[in-house]
C-alpha cells in the first residue's frame, strides 16, 4: 500500500471544495425562496452572508475530507471515478443525518428536505470527483 500524498490530498481538497461550494450556490438559486427555511434551520445564521461564511468553510473541510477518504481507499477499489463517487457517498451518509435531522426539526417541507439532501449528496460526489482527479500518490 502507497503512503497518502498529502499535498495533493490538501490540493485536491481545495478544488473539491470548490466545486462543492458552486453546485451549492446553484442549489440556493434553485431553491429560491425555500432558501430562507434552509438558513433560518441553521440558527443563529439568519442572513444569507452569515450562511455563507458558516458553510464555505465546512464545504472546503468536507472537500478535503472526501479526497482524504478517497486517498485511504483508492488502494482497496482502484484509482478512478468509480472510487472517488464511493468517498463523496460515505462522506455524505457520515454527515446526511445530522442534516436531516436539522431540516426535520426545522420543520421543511419534505419536498424542500429531500431536494436538500439530493443536492449534498450531488455537491459530495462532484467534489470528490474533482478533487480524485486531481490526487496523485
Amino acid at each position: 500500500m502507497g503512503k497518502i500524498n498529502w499535498s495533493r490530498v490538501l490540493l485536491g481538497g481545495l478544488l473539491a471544495g470548490v466545486v462543492i461550494t458552486l453546485v451549492g450556490l446553484g442549489f440556493s438559486v434553485f431553491l429560491g425562496g425555500d432558501l430562507k427555511r434552509v438558513v433560518q434551520a441553521a440558527r443563529p445564521l439568519h442572513t444569507r452572508a452569515q450562511a455563507l461564511a458558516f458553510f464555505i468553510p465546512v464545504y472546503f473541510v468536507g472537500g478535503i475530507l472526501a479526497v482524504w477518504w478517497y486517498a485511504a481507499i483508492r488502494p482497496r477499489f482502484g484509482p478512478g471515478p468509480k472510487t472517488a463517487a464511493v468517498a463523496g457517498f460515505a462522506v455524505w451518509l457520515t454527515q446526511g443525518p445530522a442534516q436531516f435531522l436539522v431540516g426535520y426539526f426545522a420543520q421543511l417541507p419534505s419536498g424542500v428536505l429531500v431536494a436538500w439532501m439530493g443536492a449534498t449528496l450531488l455537491q459530495l460526489v462532484a467534489g470528490t470527483l474533482a478533487g480524485a482527479w486531481a490526487y496523485k500518490e
